[in-house]
């Protein structure tokens, strides 16, 4: 296993990264757009300030090269701050990461893993699903398809890069996009909770797939 996991981490290194400026393919035409703010009124994050943790099964493959299957769990700490965990299901932690007011914390990380380039395409994903503090953020509001199927989409600068967010009816966002870069898909919605998460780069073969047991 430890073979594999430095294979992979050799094997994401030597990957260049382009950010591409361009809007997912599947979203254009993207035209009359509207200048507006990102509130609680307009716009709902998966995981807002009222919840205390979550469980998902989860699987992380690099193409066929590596894949691991454990537990991911997700928990807030306080207001905006929040820790996210990764056991394999032989019970070894893979990553034990803090997000929040002191920035990005490792508490814990493998190893093989302990490379920036992956610590940072972590951290992107987790600040991606977590959309934190992205409240108050300005944005341009476009709209898609007709009612009752009609979404809006969000284009917003966050992070320093650009962000797509799908929602559906005020409450219900089904995709994140990072440019062409990274996309995060959400699916089988219960009581406005994804039990599906699919979080896929698009420049490497990296996914992580999260199917929600418990919160």
């Amino acid at each position: 296993m430890q073979a594999s996991l430095t294979k992979l981490l050799i094997l994401i290194s030597a990957c260049l990264f382009f950010a591409s400026c361009t809007t997912p393919k599947h979203l254009l035409p993207l035209s009359k757009g509207k200048a507006t703010v990102l509130s609680k009124d307009n716009f709902k994050p998966i995981f807002k300030d009222n919840f205390k943790s979550f469980l998902f099964k989860t699987t992380l493959t690099y193409g066929d090269k590596l894949e691991l299957g454990g537990l991911l769990a997700l928990k807030q700490l306080s207001e905006g701050n929040y820790r996210t965990i990764f056991l394999t299901k032989f019970g070894m932690t893979l990553f034990d990461f803090e997000f929040g007011d002191n920035g990005f914390i490792v508490h814990k990380v493998l190893e093989q893993m302990d490379r920036k380039i992956f610590l940072k395409i972590i951290e992107q994903d987790m600040e991606m699903l977590l959309s934190r503090g992205i409240l108050g953020n300005k944005a341009t509001e476009f709209k898609k398809g007709e009612s009752p199927k009609e979404t809006v989409v969000f284009k917003t600068k966050w992070n320093k890069k650009t962000h797509f967010f799908v929602q559906e009816k005020q409450d219900k966002i089904t995709e994140i996009h990072q440019n062409r870069a990274v996309s995060i898909l959400f699916s089988k919605y219960v009581a406005k909770i994804p039990r599906s998460i699919h979080i896929q780069h698009h420049n490497i073969p990296l996914s992580m797939k999260l199917v929600l047991l418990k919160h």
